[in-house]
């Protein structure tokens, strides 16, 4: 029950001072109601149970204004900002109720949950564990809120065992406790127990008890779990069941598009992070993803344009990454422009924001590869592998820059590490990519009929593979199977008709079977498609020299 508070009318021009009524309808008694604080107190509550945040708001700020003292017109308040996401000013609408009620353990769970939206997470640590060491006034909540909270902020911070000590103590104070449940759930899938992740999923679903948190959780997080084992069609399935339930959550929108991207459905992803942001218009996380979504379509110069509005006018809800994702991408952005060295002070920047950034390490190297700097660029992706030796594109792109420096035995390794990694979650390279590379290296070393085996593997993960068939084709010649080269080369013309190696490489093996006027077409061609083609004009040159002697020996007596 809220104490009644009668004010005399000089106080309340004072509070009401730059005070405006948004949407909301006077009654007929308007003077009386307007010093009424019981009235304004009471419709702010109302109005934030039946989710009318706009009234409510104005509402409530009728009511602080009346009487600033009163402990649960900030604590209503400070819960109409947190839905409405304006996380600094309920921050303060909560500091203001602690003020006046500072053993509210509950409204210091609820200051540590808006501390840990804004990323402070150690000051949300610290808050949570404020209101648990109190042990006050929890209403009809328990310390369960707080453990839980406490376990996000840890989670946020990369402390993924912490934080799943954190949810097993929230479950200790409420075995149901479905939000709990949800959080365990995410942790253990960053652990990789994906069995357990989605045990303590489903068990938050059918436990069904989420305080002011909604059930979408629930999903979302077994969506996030299912990213991560790379079942990304269960993934998309768990996010549709979310936003069936939550159509206005910009996270569950943005990871959508998250595996959309991973799945090579740029354009859809796109759409998903343009949802997300017509919810949330700043939202950083959403932006940064549509800035990766269009750095995949190429689209450079927007997606630059899309980064630095994250970093400059985002809200600083940034997923786990933080900002570094933001710089990272933003060097995408830059190298896709061939602006190399801005693209490495910009991942440059993620990495001294997180040290531990797989992603930027990698992209670190391929810049530093662009630049022809190749002992710096092998160093950053040895430091990538040494972060995640599972990861299949530090594996990929330690190979690539072997093979600029021509240590092509070790680039074989590591195309073989890539291939053993995580390559099959989805996303970039895919297998086939790695199979190429792996056979060209191969055909370099001379073992022509594992470079044969390794693009028939790329091959059969994608027929119309023209690289895969151009290097089938280049191992079969080089191993004098040259009538199944001649198939393989027309086989990728099929899918590249105006690549000029291809032509070359059929003319020349033409050559070697004696079959100069198909050569001599072939080689042609390849001069047309690249003047430049030195192997091919060489070969043309023999082969017109092969026809004229011939030509002599035949009208030779």
């Amino acid at each position: 029950m809220r104490a009644s508070y009668g004010l005399g009318a000089g106080v309340v021009a004072i509070a009401l001072q730059g005070m405006t009524l948004i949407g909301i309808a006077l009654p007929t008694n308007a003077q009386e109601k307007l010093v009424d604080f019981d009235y304004w107190a009471s419709l702010c509550q109302t109005l934030r149970v039946s989710a009318d945040y706009e009234d409510a708001l104005a509402a409530c700020d009728q009511a602080v204004g009346l009487f600033p003292e009163d402990p649960e017109a900030w604590n209503d308040r400070g819960d109409v900002l947190f839905a409405l996401n304006r996380f600094p000013e309920a921050l303060v609408s909560y500091e203001q109720a602690l003020r006046q009620s500072p053993t509210d353990s509950l409204i210091l769970a609820k200051r540590c949950a808006t501390l840990t939206a804004l990323n402070r997470n150690d000051d949300a640590i610290t808050a949570c564990e404020n209101g648990l060491e109190i042990d006050g006034d929890w209403r009809d909540e328990t310390p369960a809120i707080a453990w839980y909270h406490r376990g996000v902020a840890l989670s946020q911070s990369g402390k993924i065992a912490e934080a799943l000590e954190s949810y097993d103590w929230a479950l200790r104070s409420d075995p149901a406790y479905s939000p709990a449940l949800a959080g365990r759930c995410l942790a253990l899938g960053k652990l990789k127990r994906f069995e357990s992740a989605l045990a303590a999923c489903d068990q938050s679903l059918q436990a069904n008890r989420w305080g002011t948190e909604s059930p979408a959780l629930g999903w979302l997080n077994r969506g996030r779990v299912l990213a991560e084992m790379g079942q990304l069609q269960g993934a998309l399935d768990a996010y549709n069941d979310a936003l069936a339930l939550d159509p206005d959550n910009e996270w569950a929108w943005t990871e959508q598009g998250v595996v959309l991207g991973r799945l090579g459905r740029q354009t859809e992803s796109l759409a998903s992070h343009d949802w997300a942001l017509g919810i949330a218009e700043n939202h950083a996380y959403a932006l940064t993803n549509k800035c990766t979504s269009m750095n995949r379509l190429g689209q450079y110069e927007e997606a630059l344009a899309v980064c630095d509005q994250a970093l400059q006018a985002g809200d600083r809800q940034w997923g786990e990454d933080g900002p570094a994702l933001a710089w990272n991408q933003r060097g995408n952005s830059l190298a896709g422009l061939a602006r190399y060295e801005e693209a490495l002070a910009s991942v440059n920047r993620a990495i001294s924001l997180r040290a531990d950034y797989t992603e930027a390490w990698i992209n670190r190297a391929v810049i530093l590869w662009l630049l022809q700097r190749y002992p710096d660029a092998l160093a950053a992706t040895q430091y990538a592998v040494q972060l995640d030796p599972q990861s299949s594109r530090a594996w990929y792109n330690q190979g690539r820059i072997l093979v600029s420096l021509e240590s092509f035995g070790e680039a074989a390794a590591a195309y073989r590490a890539a291939l053993v990694g995580d390559v099959a979650l989805g996303g970039q390279p895919q297998a086939e990519d790695i199979w190429v590379n792996l056979s060209a290296v191969l055909w370099r070393l001379g073992n022509y009929g594992e470079a044969i085996s390794a693009a028939d593997a790329a091959i059969a993960l994608d027929p119309e593979s023209a690289l895969g068939w151009y290097n089938k084709a280049l191992a079969l010649m080089s191993s004098r199977q040259y009538d199944a080269a001649i198939d393989a080369y027309q086989q990728a013309l099929q899918f590249n008709p105006n690549d000029a190696n291809l032509w070359a490489g059929i003319g020349i093996t033409w050559r070697l079977l004696g079959q100069y006027p198909e050569a001599m077409v072939a080689l042609q061609k390849a001069l047309e498609l690249n003047p430049n083609h030195d192997p091919a004009q060489a070969n043309l040159e023999a082969v017109m020299e092969a026809i004229a002697a011939a030509q002599n020996q035949a009208t030779t007596p």
